[in-house]
């Protein structure tokens, strides 16, 4: 059953105000009552709806993971300016979600959302990046995106000191080197 517009809004405002109550507070720390006085809801609507604030947590993850940005179609997937604009476009999706990503990667620092980022990105990427099958193809791989996980936590804390284009110019030349 899809939700209706009622309940996306109170699914929205129940996830702003955890999202607020983390710049704050570790996750173990907020407790339902928390979040359902920082979103005006009541406690009865908000477990109609999740079973405790990780499930909550989980759900922002799940979005945030679900809208990285995809291959286009129709691109040649293994050339250098495809993988550059396919970077572009996930650092320009960081940028756009910036409290988000701040929160995430940055406030919480959680190796189990990192972890689903760094698997996430893989398997949306890899596919498009000529990196081959093989093992050592696939941890090269984990291994240049966990690297970009720590330089997009930098690149966020200095506060976007360049833009997604020049960082991702700079991400695939960086990778080039691991990976020539």
């Amino acid at each position: 059953m899809k939700d209706n517009r009622r309940v996306r809004m109170t699914k929205k405002l129940m996830k702003d105000a955890l999202l607020e109550l983390l710049e704050q507070h570790p996750l173990n720390r907020i407790t339902v009552t928390d979040v359902c006085r920082s979103a005006d809801v009541n406690r009865s609507t908000f477990y109609a709806y999740y079973t405790d604030v990780e499930t909550l947590m989980l759900e922002i993850e799940d979005d945030v993971l679900s809208q990285l940005p995809d291959f286009p179609e129709g691109q040649d997937i293994y050339s250098d300016d495809s993988f550059l604009h396919r970077l572009q476009a996930f650092f320009d999706y960081v940028r756009a979600n910036e409290r988000l990503f701040r929160i995430m990667i940055v406030v919480r620092d959680n190796d189990s959302f990192n972890q689903r980022l760094v698997r996430t990105v893989t398997e949306h990427y890899l596919r498009g990046s000529g990196a081959g099958d093989s093992l050592a193809a696939r941890y090269t791989y984990i291994y240049c995106v966990s690297g970009v996980i720590g330089m997009i936590k930098t690149w966020i804390v200095g506060g976007f000191p360049m833009d997604a284009h020049t960082f991702a110019q700079m991400v695939l030349h960086l990778s080039a080197k691991v990976t020539g």
